[in-house]
């Protein structure tokens, strides 16, 4: 993850400013409210009572219990709609990416080609070549039977700490398709300053 903690290195102390007194580390025998007495030294006087406030965020309230994925706003308005229009992914890449985005965990995906042609109404034999074409396409790389990983650049299901894990991973590998910095040749109409 990163390097280890370093221990902290002690400072000599000096005398206390007059009035003031010394903080110690809270133990057994010193359970001083530390916020209290740093906010008496910082301010006037006596403080008669500190507060913490907490302020939580709310939760997002999407369809279904499978969480969600953050999907590239550029992937969403400028590649994704442009690609389907033209015809460079067709309809059925378009569920099948879809339908991954929506399986992925972390960038992992494990499913069959009869799972995801059940949960899209088509026939299993109809996603062997659409999904090798995402595959071509660095949206999606197929690692084994059943075993994918989905561009985190593209969309990804967990925290940016993990993203940047991930995509460092992957970056080290350097995969002669450049995944997942480069998109496919056939997306190559959107400049790499664009994409980023």
């Amino acid at each position: 993850m990163g390097e280890p903690a370093r221990p902290l290195r002690r400072r000599s102390r000096g005398p206390t400013p007059a009035g003031r007194p010394a903080l110690q580390p809270a133990d057994a025998g010193n359970n001083s409210d530390l916020a209290r007495l740093i906010a008496e030294q910082i301010g006037s006087g006596p403080v008669h009572e500190v507060k913490a406030v907490v302020y939580r965020r709310t939760a997002h309230d999407f369809l279904g219990e499978e969480g969600y994925s953050l999907v590239s706003n550029y992937f969403l308005r400028r590649v994704l709609p442009y690609c389907l229009t033209h015809h460079i992914i067709t309809p059925l890449q378009g569920a099948i990416l879809s339908n991954m985005i929506g399986r992925q965990k972390r960038g992992k995906i494990q499913t069959t080609h009869a799972e995801i042609a059940d949960e899209i109404g088509v026939q299993r034999t109809s996603i062997g070549a659409p999904l090798d074409r995402l595959c071509e396409m660095n949206l999606i790389r197929k690692l084994k039977r059943s075993t994918f990983e989905l561009n985190p650049r593209v969309a990804f299901n967990g925290n940016g700490n993990e993203q940047a894990d991930f995509l460092a991973k992957l970056r080290a590998m350097q995969l002669e398709s450049n995944f997942p910095d480069e998109l496919g040749e056939a997306l190559t109409l959107f400049s790499r300053t664009e994409i980023g």
